[in-house]
């Protein structure tokens, strides 16, 4: 009995010191930021602290995917919060918005929490802006399906109206017939330079029109992409409040 009782407690100092050793290497990545060797590490130990270890460095590396995978896995009563809570944040990271206010609140049925409410509060805004965009993506379809039809009407009837070539032959005879029609024609061909002369300032003039209207357009579009990009540029977790309980 006192061999088997030996030999038990020697495996146990091993498997302790193993662990030992596994969690500072671990513990040392995370601190470091080395975030994907930390999490190795940490599935390596069998425990439910080190799963949300793992879960958290996943997380912080921007693996969501995976951290989302081990939060799941947790079943420790004293981890249910922040496993709900940093589900919560890792969903609405791969924009699953849905999910992530589902998670919030499951975290704040077991406490009350500012930050819980703040992150839910964000993402709730979101998914606002979300669903305001794409209805009004379907109002201008269908508006632009509407105008389509409009136009394909207005020119079937303009076809419709040329296939009356009669109409053309009584009017060209009635310009051939008339001889004020014909002083006017030759006083063109007469003094083209002034007819010329006479249009230039105006056409002039409608270009610059033209030219300021498109240089303000082009302008616009500068400016709306420049803060496209600005706001891309921005990272989601700026406006997330961040982990609970990450060592």
């Amino acid at each position: 009995m006192k061999k088997i009782f030996l030999i038990t407690f020697i495996f146990i100092l091993n498997l302790s010191a193993f662990d030992y050793f596994i969690i500072k290497k671990a513990d040392e990545y995370y601190k470091n930021k080395q975030f994907l060797k930390a999490a190795k590490e940490y599935l390596k130990l069998n425990s439910q602290k080190a799963l949300y270890n793992a879960a958290n460095s996943y997380y912080k590396a921007g693996e969501y995917k995976k951290a989302i995978k081990l939060y799941n896995k947790i079943s420790d009563k004293n981890l249910q919060f922040q496993k709900h809570y940093n589900l919560g944040n890792a969903y609405a990271l791969e924009r699953q918005y849905k999910k992530a206010i589902e998670e919030y609140e499951k975290a704040l049925k077991i406490k009350k929490d500012k930050d819980a409410e703040y992150n839910m509060k964000l993402i709730k805004k979101l998914l606002q802006k979300k669903q305001k965009n794409t209805s009004n993506k379907n109002k201008n379809k269908q508006k632009n399906k509407q105008n389509q039809k409009t136009r394909s009407g207005k020119n079937n009837n303009h076809k419709k109206s040329n296939k009356h070539p009669q109409n053309k032959k009584t009017n060209n005879n009635k310009q051939k017939n008339n001889p004020k029609q014909k002083n006017k024609k030759q006083k063109q061909i007469k003094n083209p330079q002034k007819a010329n002369k006479n249009q230039k300032p105006f056409k002039e003039k409608i270009d610059k029109k033209n030219f300021a209207k498109t240089k303000e357009l082009n302008t616009s579009d500068i400016r709306m992409k420049f803060y496209e990009k600005q706001l891309k540029s921005l990272k989601f977790n700026t406006l997330l409040i961040p982990l609970k309980g990450s060592e």
